[in-house]
Order: structure tokens, then sequence, then C-alpha cells
């Protein structure tokens, strides 16, 4: 199987899932499914959002795929993900869950993992790449325990290989939420003295920016002549 990172929807060959205490089962006849789509529509999903065939992306795929399973379909799941790189995407793309609508929490642990949970009842399942498991697929443990530089490791190879390895790299448990369920409110809203922005009193008298702690200068030049009328009024 070649898979074409320009050309997603060509990867002909095919695989199906098995039970995650099997082993492995080679090429099928039967197209496998992650989350619903097949492995084309996936990767060309993953291109389109992510702006690239993200390898991390991919096997967070099949990390959704594995909970959404486990939770089941009739659950109203928020989600709880464990790094910043690449696994809040799959997230956003095969769960309604996304940080805009506040049903997705992303931690700055760099763990690749995630937790999917009933928000009634605060209790899921949370999925991880058991590094264990990997060993099986070295050039899935090199890549990412960083053994090998990105030369060395084609990333055709690479999305080939976690095809291959889909669900058997990953592990599951039942969880219970203890914390980070609550939903984010905005609280009571103010005008802030300094630069008449709206923004939450929580912050202090002043709003973060003008605290000091803004993550940019203004620049007194003009906007470019076909900016909209009044954007910068």
């Amino acid at each position: 199987m070649t898979v074409s990172q320009k050309s997603p929807a060509s990867v002909p060959t095919v695989y199906k899932i098995v039970p995650n205490d099997e082993e492995p089962m080679a090429a099928q006849t039967t197209e496998q499914l992650v989350c619903g789509k097949k492995i084309a529509t996936v990767l060309e999903l993953i291109q389109q959002f992510h702006g690239w065939t993200a390898p991390g992306l991919l096997l967070g795929v099949f990390m959704v795929d594995r909970a959404r399973k486990l939770i089941g379909p009739a659950v109203e799941a928020d989600a709880v993900v464990e790094t910043f790189h690449c696994l809040p995407d799959a997230v956003q793309l095969f769960t309604p869950c996304t940080l805009g609508n506040g049903w997705l929490k992303v931690l700055d642990w760099d763990k690749f993992a995630l937790s999917l949970y009933d928000r009634r009842t605060l209790r899921g399942y949370r999925v991880w790449l058991d590094l264990k498991k990997t060993r099986t697929y070295p050039d899935l443990y090199n890549w990412y325990m960083r053994k090998v530089p990105k030369k060395d490791l084609p990333l055709p190879v690479l999305l080939e290989t976690i095809l291959s390895a889909g669900p058997h790299v990953l592990s599951a448990c039942p969880v219970r939420m203890t914390d980070l369920y609550k939903r984010r409110k905005k609280g009571v809203i103010e005008i802030c003295p300094s630069c008449n922005e709206a923004y939450p009193v929580l912050q202090g008298r002043k709003c973060t920016a003008c605290q000091g702690m803004g993550y940019a200068e203004q620049m007194t030049i003009p906007l470019p002549d076909n900016c909209s009328p009044g954007q910068n009024s």
C-alpha cells in the first residue's frame, strides 16, 4: 500500500478493524471505516482541516474512533485532550466537541491521550497511545519517541505504519471525571477603562491586555486600502 499525501483519495489498500485483543490482520477486501468514514475520506479531511496529512492527527482519529465506540452513540459526550499537538483536531473533526462550543478542554501535558465522557453522569473512557504496543511497529515507536530524524522516516512510510497499526497500539480504561467537567462561563462583563473593549470583570479593574499581559502591541500604521470601512474606527 502506498499512501500519497497529495492524493489521499487514491489509497487503494483497505484494512478491517478487529477487536483490540486480537492480532492485527493483513489487508482485507472489506474496507475499514474509522469514525464512520472510509480511510481515503479521513485522509482528505485531515489534509483539508489541518493543512497537511499529519501522522499524529491520523493516529488521533483511531483514538477518537475507539473512544466513540466505547462510550456509545447515544451519549452526549464532552472531551478532554492531554496535548496541544494534533490530537485536539481529531476530536474537533470527528466529534461535536470543539474549543468554540466549550465541549473540548485541552491540557498542556503533552501526553497522547484523550477522554470522552458523558456530561450528565461524568463517566466515560480514556484512550491513550500505549508505547509497549508500539514496539511491534518500530517506525511508529521511533517517530513518537523521536529516535530517528524526519529525513530517515518518510511521511508515506509513517502513514502506512499508522494505518497498519490502527487501534492495535492503543489502550483504554473507564474513568469518572473529578475535575475539568464544568463549563466555563463569562460571568459579569464590563468595559475596560483603557481600551474601551468589553471584558470579564474577573480579570480585574482592567482587561488582561491593558494590565501589561497582552500578546501583541498595536502599531500606528494605516490599514491596507482594501480594508473594510470602519474596521479601524
